[in-house]
């Protein structure tokens, strides 16, 4: 069977680097799903800014001429992490670098970026177009997205706050969002995944954000894990305490196609490690807020995944 790692990713080497960034900086944004940032000028709150972009899901997107696709996806990709904090977004930039500057592919990405944003208050503040045509391959293009919100420290997301029998409560994914696409592709090439299947795993992330900042502004939410890289059980140890550790039951996550198939290709164990699993955000809240919580998710076909032990 064909693994992550074989495919050309190597989610341990990224562990290993970020246990030694944790040991060299010594920072505590370190491991976070964005980074907090404090000023006198602003006593009440912290700015939240990360960075991130869509990786080789862009590859397929591009040929099968779904631009608009990968600009939400990088939108996804930046905010579904910022919203960890309980921080709303401010502004975003984008990093557009390409082989030969097609204006009309171009101005149609950024089109998509700045009307997609629009959705959640958050300006397009600007950005940088880069033509590299000895670095990026002809016909494609790779972007990067950079992302500031604000949040009153009173008001952050913290793993503190996280109690034993807790309830973990799953928001469906579109698919596979946008992680694990070095191996859906390598799938595919090796006619494992059909046209179809591959088709299928494009659709666009799901953005949590307006739901999320809800729970948040109702009191019904301690924490949240963004579902990328690593899958359901590495993300969710991101945001619970030590001594602490996730219950899952995996048979109470809704079943989608593109996933039953991917478990039978590279088995169970690498799929829960690589994929989101039709798990896109995780949310810990009191076992009494369950119902609340998802009521106001309703959107994303909320499930209750488990619990803190």
């Amino acid at each position: 069977m064909l693994d992550y790692e074989q495919a050309g990713v190597s989610i341990k080497k990224a562990d290993e680097l970020t246990a030694l960034l944790k040991q060299d900086i010594k920072s505590e944004n370190i491991g976070m799903f964005a980074g907090l940032y404090e000023n006198p000028a602003f006593p009440e709150y912290y700015l939240v800014a990360c960075t991130d972009g869509v990786g080789t899901k862009i590859i397929p997107l591009l040929k099968a001429g779904k631009v608009e696709t990968a600009a939400i996806d990088l939108i996804a990709m930046n905010l579904n992490d910022m919203i960890c904090t309980g921080a709303s977004p401010l502004f975003f930039l984008d990093y557009f670098a390409t082989h030969k500057l097609d204006v009309e592919v171009t101005s149609r990405f950024i089109k998509a970026l700045k009307n997609e944003l629009a959705k959640y208050n958050c300006a397009l503040l600007g950005g940088e177009t880069a033509e590299l045509g000895d670095l990026v391959t002809e016909g494609h293009f790779d972007a990067g997205g950079f992302a500031v919100g604000l949040v009153k420290k009173s008001e952050i997301l913290s793993k503190n706050n996280v109690r034993p029998d807790d309830a973990i409560i799953g928001l469906e994914s579109s698919g596979p969002h946008s992680n694990g696409y070095t191996l859906i592709r390598k799938l595919h090439e090796t006619g494992q995944l059909s046209d179809e299947e591959l088709n299928q795993a494009l659709e666009p992330t799901y953005i949590y954000v307006k739901e999320i900042l809800e729970l948040c502004n109702k009191g019904l939410i301690k924490v949240c894990a963004n579902i990328t890289g690593g899958g359901i059980d590495d993300n969710l140890k991101r945001v619970i305490p030590e001594g602490m550790k996730p219950e899952i039951n995996r048979n109470n996550i809704p079943a989608q196609p593109v996933f039953e198939k991917l478990k039978s290709l590279v088995g169970e164990d690498e799929a829960y490690k690589t994929f989101n699993m039709g798990v896109g955000m995780c949310i810990i809240a009191s076992k009494d807020k369950t119902g609340e919580v998802m009521k106001v998710c309703e959107k994303y076909n909320p499930f209750l995944l488990g619990k803190v032990s």
